[in-house]
């Protein structure tokens, strides 16, 4: 390890690529072990896999980090934590985590075991990264959307360690806030199953009318090969490349290139090691428009979405990719052979690890030629496929004595396995036999209504209504209401992007640990982008008032949480244009368009299905779901799954619409019998399908 000690992390999604980030120089590997991994397609390790490479990695001094990065249903708790005991079983450093409920869990079974907060808990600031830290995270991998100085900002302010990405494919949306290929086709980005519909091509609506259509939703690949020292200078500890989904000879270009520049760390970058990059993959370049606050168009493949690059490979990116072993371990030997003794032979490395091995047959005199020093340490030198290399090597022989050759090679081979398994060791961690820890089932009471709107005109509609328990509305909103008679309760719905705000009310929705944090008390309701899959994720939040839990639940996995947890009141959205992304670079600006002329965006798809856009103030966009979720006409069925109440989500909706809504649904709750929308007009999302 070099580069001012920030480790190279490299991706392996198979064995082959494994041992292609080992021989280009990485300080450490990521792959996928079982069925947990933020990476389905990728060859994810079995236990008899995983206990090899890292063996394997550990003799080079590489560390393994497991990724157990997806939300985990009820029903996938136990096999979660038997995959979490697989792991620590095969010696791996570090398991990369997305539920904070299986987190905490692992934390008792688990205490010797490093846990790393994985990208997908979307952290962003550095009240984020001191909540988990809180949590017993040892590292936190941040959000790929972070500039330098937010990122300095972190790094300098939490005691573990953060991670950020350097290179490979971006999401155009936050990682962990994307619901587009979960709504759209059922696999979801936060089980490891996305299928990448924002690669497809959309056009960009004006007003209703087409202004343009590319790959709108496509960012380049980023690329921060130049920036190393800078990120080196922030307090970053690790530097990870994306691609458990490439092949051997990607991982093995890309991560020498930044081997390389990390060993001389300030170097200029020449013109064929980017070209190596370029030539391993490229979507028409690379951006590191996030880190350096450039966005825009310059970040977008909109031409081609895939990879152009040809995928060629340097012959040295070839051969470390071969499976032939290429990195070599320095060692020192020392041997001695005395008259009448065996042959003793001593192979030490710089860490520290000493292997003392014997031969097996004693030295006598010489009937012709006798073996000389200069021999010995020649025979004692060829250590061919081993991982190893001599680097010095010192023999001391009595006169006129010898041993066979074939009991030099013997125990040379005897003493490089030795140092090897030496090498290999580590202590086994705990395994605490520890259960999880189940409440009593929720015993919902009378079912009621909530509301969430974006402006003031939804919130007087929803209010005056008179039919909801609690309204969740922006700070500025907030500011402008109030009181209101029938006693509905406002509450500021804190940005899901955690930033500090401006808050008038008692209590406030939040989205993410950073926010839970930062209010304190005032953190009373639970947002549905804490992804909450899970009875254990919901108890981790449990000082909450009531929780929304994930919209990629459906009835079955709700009730199955609900039937082990009661500290809060459980939601969930039964109506409203869910938001699939939220994206820091705008898609209408990259177009060359802007929301701030008043006019308003959309995407449309090749089934002409238009998706709205919805551009903040600080050029932050959301993209809505096609059509709506409603579910006041199946309220029975979702009265049985025992929750407590019907989130409606307004966005778009003008105040009439607001009025009608509520209505159909105060009916609903009521045991009344209300119709369904018009056909082809509405969703029941994942209340009935749930996602893979």
């Amino acid at each position: 390890m070099d580069g001012n000690g920030m480790e190279l992390l490299a991706p392996a999604g198979g064995m082959e690529a494994l041992r292609a980030a080992v021989q280009s120089g990485a300080d450490a590997v990521y792959l996928g072990a079982g069925s947990f991994s933020a990476r389905a397609g990728a060859k994810n390790f079995s236990f008899e896999d995983l206990s090899e490479a890292v063996r394997y990695c550990h003799v080079y001094g590489v560390k393994v980090h497991c990724a157990l990065n997806t939300l985990i249903k009820e029903t996938e708790l136990e096999a979660a934590a038997e995959t979490a005991r697989d792991i620590c079983r095969a010696g791996a450093d570090a398991i990369i985590i997305q539920d904070i409920g299986l987190a905490g869990y692992l934390k008792k079974m688990l205490p010797d075991m490093e846990l790393h907060a994985s990208t997908q808990m979307t952290v962003t600031s550095l009240e984020g990264a001191l909540a988990l830290e809180e949590a017993g995270f040892s590292r936190v991998v941040l959000a790929r959307e972070l500039s330098l100085k937010e990122i300095e900002e972190i790094s300098r302010g939490v005691d573990i360690e953060t991670e950020v990405f350097v290179h490979g494919a971006i999401c155009m949306c936050y990682s962990g806030q994307c619901l587009m290929s979960s709504i759209l086709g059922g696999r979801s980005g936060n089980r490891g199953r996305c299928a990448q519909p924002c690669r497809l091509k959309y056009s960009l609506l004006e007003n209703g009318e087409a202004c343009g259509e590319a790959y709108v939703l496509s960012p380049k690949d980023m690329a921060l090969i130049e920036h190393l020292k800078e990120l080196s200078a922030a307090g970053v500890a690790s530097l990870k490349i994306e691609g458990r989904l490439k092949s051997p000879e990607y991982v093995s270009a890309v991560t020498g290139v930044y081997r390389k520049y990390l060993d001389s760390i300030g170097k200029r970058i020449a013109a064929e090691d980017m070209e190596e990059l370029r030539n391993a993959f490229s979507r028409s370049g690379f951006t590191d428009g996030y880190l350096t606050g450039v966005l825009g168009r310059d970040m977008m493949s909109h031409d081609n979405p895939a990879n152009n690059s040809g995928n060629r490979y340097s012959s040295e990116a070839r051969e470390r990719a071969s499976g032939r072993t290429v990195r070599r371990i320095p060692v020192n030997i020392y041997a001695s052979l005395c008259d009448g003794n065996n042959l003793s032979v001593t192979m030490y490395d710089n860490d520290g690890n000493c292997a003392v091995c014997s031969g097996s047959v004693p030295a006598e005199p010489a009937r012709s030629k006798p073996l000389e020093a200069e021999r010995l340490e020649e025979q004692l030198s060829k250590l061919g496929q081993t991982p190893f290399e001599a680097a010095e090597v010192t023999a001391e022989v009595d006169k006129g004595i010898t041993v066979p050759v074939k009991d030099i090679n013997e125990t040379r081979r005897r003493a490089c396995a030795e140092l090897e398994s030496m090498r290999a060791y580590r202590k086994e961690g705990r395994i605490i036999d520890t259960s999880f820890e189940y409440q009593s089932g929720n015993e919902p009471r009378e079912l009621y209504l909530t509301a969430e709107v974006m402006n003031e005109e939804q919130a007087r509609a929803v209010l005056d209504s008179g039919a909801v328990k609690r309204l969740y509305a922006p700070a500025e909103v907030c500011a402008s209401l109030k009181e209101v008679d029938g006693g509905a309760e406002i509450v500021t719905k804190t940005v899901d992007i955690f930033r500090p705000e401006k808050i008038t009310t008692e209590h406030v929705s939040v989205s993410s640990p950073a926010a839970m944090r930062y209010y304190g008390s005032r953190a009373a309701y639970g947002n549905f982008r804490l992804n909450v899959y899970n009875s254990q994720t919901a108890a981790a939040f449990s000082g909450l008032k009531s929780i929304t839990l994930s919209p990629e639940l459906n009835l079955h996995d709700i009730r199955a949480l609900a039937e082990h947890f009661s500290a809060s009141e459980l939601e969930v959205i039964g109506y409203g244009y869910l938001p699939l992304m939220i994206m820091k670079n705008c898609p209408v600006r990259a177009m060359g368009r802007c929301a701030k002329n008043g006019r308003s965006y959309s995407l449309r798809d090749r089934e002409n299905m238009d998706f709205k856009i919805l551009c903040g103030d600080d050029c932050r966009a959301i993209l809505l779901n096609s059509k709506p979720i409603f579910t006041a006409d199946i309220m029975e069925t979702i009265k049985n799954s025992k929750i407590n109440c019907i989130r409606l989500n307004f966005t778009v909706e003008n105040s009439e619409q607001c009025g009608k809504i509520v209505s159909a649904y105060r009916a609903a709750v009521s045991g009344g019998r209300v119709p369904p929308m018009k056909e082809n007009t509405f969703t029941r999302g994942h209340m009935r399908r749930g996602v893979l």
